[in-house]
This record gives C-alpha cells, sequence and structure tokens, in this order.
C-alpha cells in the first residue's frame, strides 16, 4: 500500500486536499463502496444520509455566490467547478 498512500494506516484527511491528492495516484485506490456484486452494504444508506443533510441545508440556508461569478466548469471526466466554488451560507431566519 505504500506505493499508493503516504503513511497508509495513519488517519489523514490530508492526503485527500488538493495539493497531496494521494487519491490520484492510481485508478482503484480509493474507491469508498466498491463495485458490483461487492459493493458496500452503507452505501444506500449513505447516499440517503447525503440527501438528508443537503435537505436541512436548503432549508435552513440561503447559498450566494458573489455577484457576476460565472463558474468554470471542468466537463471530464465527472462535471464539476474548476475553482473553489466560492459559496457563502446565511442562516435563514426562523420567523
Amino acid at each position: 500500500m505504500k506505493e499508493y498512500w503516504d503513511n497508509p494506516y495513519k488517519f489523514d484527511p490530508e492526503r485527500f486536499g488538493p495539493k497531496r491528492a494521494e487519491h490520484k495516484r492510481h485508478g482503484y485506490s480509493w474507491v469508498p463502496f466498491s463495485g458490483g456484486a461487492h459493493m458496500c452494504i452503507g452505501l444506500h444508506f449513505a447516499n440517503m444520509q447525503i440527501k438528508l443533510v443537503l435537505a436541512e441545508m436548503l432549508k435552513n440556508y440561503r447559498w450566494q455566490v458573489p455577484d457576476g461569478y460565472e463558474m468554470p466548469v471542468q466537463q471530464s471526466p465527472i462535471s464539476k467547478p474548476r475553482d473553489d466554488l466560492p459559496v457563502t451560507l446565511i442562516r435563514r431566519s426562523l420567523d
């Protein structure tokens, strides 16, 4: 595992940051839910949990980007912003 990860047995979330991006060293070194017939049993729970958290975020916060912001898009291999996507969350009033 050392050929793919620095200190593979240490908890280190920074390894996924843009400066190090250790998960991009090999196409199959980071597959969190696996695939095929042996996919993770928690995959559907994780997807449901993400949807519930996002619903609460949308309900409780107003999302705002700077005036005139145009998102630079990366189209391949997945569509995503090429910048840090400067979003500001503003708490909604409880009225």
